[in-house]
């Protein structure tokens, strides 16, 4: 690729959140530097991100031996908070894309690519990478899922839109969208909310389908706990966030 073609291409920074995933993430790894050539061919330059959060096992390590970039936590912060801190280093680097895509290998980082394609043609701030858009065969537990068909109800409602998986770890944003992000960005239970935010505040979303695989090795940052509370919290979180839609619409404006 000549250097004029290389100087037009787009900045993609893919953000991993990471909590004691040393055992998955070197393989998520690999499965993305695999990609660069292909996204080079959609227009984008690849740059990876590995937030850890607090681990207490190599997750740091596998990150220094892949020589990506690395933000880390000393404490654990929780999921939310580790997407928020890798959406602020997106806005200081100035990043013309920003996904979102777990450290557990149970998302396929080939799928990248399909999301990048819809992004591309200019139509959407935020392209979702979906579970159940179509029927994959996925199986999650049944406090997820019943808060998962639970919330995409509640979001229709209060919307108007019809989000099928408002829970996946699997997104592809614009800038505008990771600077909300940088400034507010949930540290519990964040999908719903964040998901009602952009809604009502005109972004544009676009699901995409995408296969997920089951968890085989490390800890989720999704525990048994905040699953059994999953529904109850969200509940709450829903309410929080609707008092703040109007105060981000006075700040930031109609995104289009």
């Amino acid at each position: 690729m000549n250097n004029s073609i290389q100087n037009n291409l787009k900045r993609l920074l893919v953000l991993i959140p990471a909590f004691n995933e040393g055992g998955n993430l070197s393989v998520v790894l690999e499965q993305l530097k695999g990609l660069s050539k292909q996204i080079k061919e959609l227009g984008w330059t690849q740059h990876i991100l590995v937030i850890d959060d607090g681990s207490e096992d190599g997750t740091a390590w596998v990150a220094r031996d892949f020589e990506v970039n690395l933000l880390q936590h000393s404490v654990n912060l929780g999921y939310g908070a580790a997407l928020q801190s890798g959406f602020t280093y997106a806005l200081h680097e100035q990043f013309d894309g920003i996904l979102s895509i777990d450290a557990d290998g149970q998302h396929q980082p080939s799928d990248i690519l399909r999301l990048l394609r819809v992004f591309n043609t200019g139509e959407y701030d935020v392209v979702l990478g979906s579970r159940f858009v179509e029927d994959t065969g996925y199986k999650t537990n049944w406090s997820r899922r019943f808060g998962i068909y639970m919330f995409s109800f509640v979001l229709k409602v209060l919307s108007g839109k019809k989000i099928a998986d408002v829970t996946t770890g699997f997104q592809l944003v614009s800038p505008k969208v990771a600077a909300l992000f940088a400034k507010e960005y949930p540290h519990d239970y964040p999908d719903a909310q964040v998901l009602l935010l952009l809604s009502m505040t005109g972004f544009r979303i676009k699901e995409v389908p995408i296969v997920v695989k089951q968890r085989t090795s490390g800890t989720s940052m999704h525990g048994p706990l905040k699953s059994f509370l999953y529904p109850v919290r969200n509940v709450l979180a829903i309410f929080v966030m609707l008092l703040k839609v109007s105060h981000h619409t006075k700040l930031f404006g109609h995104p289009n």
